[in-house]
């Protein structure tokens, strides 16, 4: 297929033209503007000019090794929107490719695929995303994902209002990885790497369970939200756990070389127990009241290993401060911790992780 002149700002250079080159194939299929009434199976390569709407009455079924290229008159002109059911089950050795038409794909090049009132069983397994303005989008809808990877995209995956299971996969280089409104999401194994935003959830209830997230601007974030973080890492980031008005537990996490923090606690009720807090820039734990509590922890050599900004007391007895003693900020004596008793060592490993 012949290049198609478009023009980029340069980096460093605001308003220059840059050519993008598209890349070559030929389309098994080619949709533009249409709804599908009938069960529709794609396969091959597949060009999508427009918004394609699967009718809620029809299921949409994707083989495995299937390209879905998406180009429009504008990126939000070039769609997947699903009220129906969507079937997209890649394997290992040929998973569901999902992108722009452009050779290299940019964050915006498309608009996504969309999930709208789809309440029935849809399944992604081994999908990549990439290069769109909202990867994968569910609103009112409910959903299984397993291997599915979004990358380059402003935002990776937007779920509102959804029930969500996601086994493996991930976000990485997009401005928002994940976010959530007002949806139920389990999430499992889940790598959220260099995003400006790893995680960002709203009024929602969210359960982790060995995820890793690193490299990433903010790791984690929960506004009024019910959480339940377990086991995994979360590391190298500039700002690690950060919940708001929050409820819930965070256990057996490795918290490790966040640059400003590790764990940023505010308004909320949280358990943090059984974690590996160490080597944060400013504090491992920061907290502006005494609602939760920390206890059987490993808390040491960070910046402060505590840093209590508040005017209440927090209560961290039980846990592990190193060999040297906790590193303890009580802003001048306003707000005051108490870290007594102290471990002689650090917490046995098996306690990690469990509730």
């Amino acid at each position: 297929m012949a290049a198609t002149p478009t023009t980029a700002a340069a980096p460093g250079e605001a308003g220059a033209a840059q050519p993008r080159t598209e890349a070559e194939f030929i389309p098994t299929f080619r949709y533009g503007d249409r709804v599908l009434t009938e069960d529709t199976v794609w396969k091959g390569v597949v060009l999508v000019e427009g918004a394609v709407t699967i009718a809620p009455q029809a299921t949409l079924t994707i083989e495995p090794g299937t390209v879905l290229r998406f180009r429009g008159k504008e990126p939000s002109g070039a769609a997947l929107v699903v009220q129906g059911r969507l079937a997209a089950a890649g394997t290992k050795e040929s998973p569901i490719v999902f992108t722009s038409s452009f050779a290299v794909s940019a964050a915006g090049d498309w608009q996504g695929v969309m999930l709208l009132g789809s309440e029935k069983r849809n399944v992604l397994e081994n999908c990549h995303i990439d290069g769109a303005q909202t990867g994968l989008e569910a609103i009112f809808s409910n959903l299984t994902l397993k291997s599915v990877r979004a990358e380059r995209s402003k935002t990776g995956m937007r779920f509102q209002d959804a029930l969500v299971v996601m086994e493996g996969g991930g976000t990485s280089d997009c401005d928002t990885g994940l976010n959530l409104s007002e949806s139920e999401a389990t999430l499992r194994n889940l790598n959220l790497i260099g995003n400006r935003k790893g995680l960002v959830a709203q009024r929602s209830s969210i359960y982790t369970q060995e995820g890793s997230l690193s490299m990433n601007g903010s790791a984690f974030s929960c506004d009024s939200c019910r959480v339940r973080l377990q086991g995994g890492a979360v590391s190298d980031n500039a700002r690690g756990i950060t919940l708001y008005e929050s409820e819930g537990a965070v256990t057996g996490v490795q918290v490790a070389r966040n640059s400003d923090y590790g764990i940023s606690l505010t308004a909320s009720r949280i358990r943090v127990t059984g974690n590996q807090v160490t080597g944060n820039g400013n504090s491992g734990l920061l907290v502006f009241d005494g609602s939760s509590v920390a206890w059987d922890n490993a808390i040491h050599d960070n910046g402060y290993d505590l840093y209590n900004a508040g005017k209440e007391e927090f209560r961290a007895p039980g846990n592990w401060w190193g060999a040297a003693g906790p590193k303890i900020y009580d802003n001048g004596g306003a707000g005051k911790v108490i870290s007594t008793p102290r471990l002689t060592a650090p917490p046995e490993a098996g306690s990690k992780g469990k509730p």
